[in-house]
């Protein structure tokens, strides 16, 4: 039997080296094969911007899995940022097709810089026209600054405006025997609110209100401005919903053409004077992006790029303690890194592990220049990171602040009483067992985890208060929890620039002192064959059949419940997401 066994687990074992043999072939042959086809950028080209792949800021967000070892990665934010910019000078590229049809990003920042870079693009002289099916209203956003937008006669446009839901958990868990003890400091810290209340507070209804009022207002003045539409007019279409259908929106003036796919790519070659029985010259983005040469300096400015749930670990997905740690380090000794660029995109997370990543880029700061720049969200632990740098970036639509300190601890017993489980226990000292699932947290251990959220909220003050050189009292005002908009949060001095990512990076050039540079991205994601090599195991392979069969959203949603999950103690954290569909 032992013999039998063994040939089995030795016939499992040569099966699986022969699966990962194949792919290491694959793999070099994908790079072999791929390398040797190199783009160019014929006379007469459309530079066609169609979004029909996410937009990763850098490789550390993009998933690794089992079947796409050998796949070409997309051009990132910064990559596409530059492709548009340098186009503007490309005597080949005549112009920028917009092509949107629900697959615009979702993050507002990424979908305001793109739209002002083509703005920008425009200055040049060359045409920008946009073409519209069924356009979510990022892709009627995006569109806008197009010179025309061409619609689809069947198409629609989901002008709507802004609003934000929140689901609330009380009721559900009043029902089951599920409570929850709550400790925070802050009446805007909202993210036990959930637990707490079957509505909205008062003060945060106030806080979301402001936010999407002043992002809508900020998108109405660009929409309405290229569109010469007042505001007013703009906002009693998009309250009727005149957009949603195709004749409605181009008699209102929100588009200025009914046209097929083929006709407006018809148009193009009219426009470029191209003959009917040949093809439209259109060079994708992503394309586009690999004709750019890439700087190879001996000075470099590292960009830090920190996005995602801040949890101890050292996984290569969110921000994870030992991971940063180990690439701030990296870049300490590297004496080619002039200045550093931290890219902050996250909501916060575990304060312990906020703390810790905060000491090393301290320990950084004494030896090079930091720069921050704010992505979508630098809320919380977020906001925590950038306690110690030389200059803030925000961009006018970056969700920022929730200077605040949180805690949840959830107690089933009227869960388990109800389903005919009780326990009991006995213990050596009075607060052996200060928190139980089932019995809840003592009365002792409710003192203690109060106390530490306390100080850690007056550490996390602190902070911010030396950073902004503002006084104890004065950031106080400004914490409790509550979240700005960049563009708030700039009027109460908590950054210092309105910027983007761009903007940053070229501060710190001009700080470190040096005009020729490549930039270098941390942390330096492992390889997708050492990510699997290292992940193989029947968990992973579970994980790797949901990523590649789930919906993308649904997806997005067990990524953060699996990274809730290892959080523990007290929180810096905002855990909402916002987007303008």
């Amino acid at each position: 039997m032992k013999t039998f066994f063994g040939r089995v687990i030795a016939v499992v074992f040569g099966i699986t080296l022969f699966i990962i043999g194949c792919f290491i072939v694959i793999s070099i042959l994908g790079s072999i094969l791929g390398g040797a086809d190199k783009v160019t950028v014929d006379s007469g080209s459309v530079l066609k911007l169609d979004f029909k792949e996410p937009i990763y800021e850098s490789n550390m967000e993009i998933q690794t899995s089992l079947f796409n070892l050998t796949e070409k990665e997309s051009p990132n934010l910064l990559q596409i940022l530059n492709a548009i910019e340098n186009a503007k000078e490309d005597d080949n590229i005549k112009g920028i097709s917009l092509e949107l049809n629900t697959t615009t990003p979702e993050e507002i920042t990424q979908i305001d810089l793109i739209r002002d870079k083509i703005q920008d693009f425009k200055s040049s002289g060359k045409f920008v026209y946009a073409y519209t099916n069924r356009a979510s209203q990022a892709d009627y956003y995006l569109a806008t600054v197009a010179d025309s937008i061409f619609h689809n006669p069947l198409g629609s446009i989901d002008l709507k405006g802004l609003s934000s839901e929140v689901m609330f958990f009380k009721n559900f868990g009043e029902k089951y025997g599920i409570e929850f003890e709550i400790i925070r400091h802050g009446d805007y810290k909202s993210a036990v609110e959930p637990f707490l209340r079957d509505n909205l507070s008062d003060e945060n209804r106030e806080q979301l209100t402001q936010i999407v009022t002043q992002i809508w207002d900020g998108m109405t003045t660009k929409m309405s401005d290229s569109r010469n539409i007042s505001t007013e007019q703009l906002n009693q279409y998009t309250d009727s919903l005149v957009a949603f259908n195709a004749k409605s929106a181009l008699s209102h003036k929100l588009v200025d053409a009914l046209y097929q796919e083929s006709e407006y790519h018809e148009f193009l070659k009219s426009k470029l004077n191209i003959d009917d029985d040949k093809k439209l010259k259109a060079i994708e983005i992503k394309d586009y992006a690999t004709t750019l040469k890439n700087k190879f300096e001996s000075d470099k400015i590292a960009v830090l790029y920190a996005h995602g749930t801040i949890m101890p670990g050292d996984s290569q997905f969110g921000i994870q303690s030992e991971t940063y740690k180990e690439a701030i380090q990296k870049i300490a000794k590297d004496d080619k890194i002039k200045a550093v660029v931290l890219r902050v995109n996250s909501g916060g997370g575990d304060a312990n592990t906020s703390e810790e990543i905060l000491h090393e880029m301290r320990k950084l700061h004494a030896k090079k220049p930091i720069v921050v720049s704010f992505g979508e969200v630098a809320a919380s632990g977020g906001y925590y990171i950038a306690m110690d740098s030389d200059k803030i970036f925000a961009e006018p639509y970056t969700i920022t602040g929730s200077i605040g300190v949180l805690g949840m601890i959830p107690n089933i017993k009227g869960l388990a009483n109800n389903n005919g489980f009780t326990t009991d226990y006995v213990k050596t000292n009075e607060n052996t067992i200060y928190y139980s699932p089932f019995q809840g947290l003592s009365k002792g251990g409710l003192e203690t985890i109060t106390k530490s959220t306390e100080s850690i909220y007056e550490i996390f003050v602190n902070h911010v208060a030396a950073n902004r050189n503002r006084s104890f009292e004065e950031i106080d005002a400004l914490g409790g929890g509550r979240i700005y908009t960049g563009t708030e949060a700039k009027k109460l001095g908590l950054v210092d620039e309105l910027g983007s990512l761009q903007d940053a990076i070229s501060y710190a050039a001009e700080i470190a002192e040096i005009k020729d540079y490549q930039l270098k991205s941390y942390p330096q994601k492992k390889t997708d064959l050492e990510t699997l090599m290292k992940e193989l195991n029947l968990s992973t392979e579970v994980k790797a059949q949901i990523q590649n069969s789930m919906d993308p959203a649904l997806l997005k949603t067990y990524i953060q419940i699996d990274q809730m999950r290892k959080l523990n103690g007290v929180q810096v954290l905002w855990p909402y997401d916002l987007n303008i569909r």
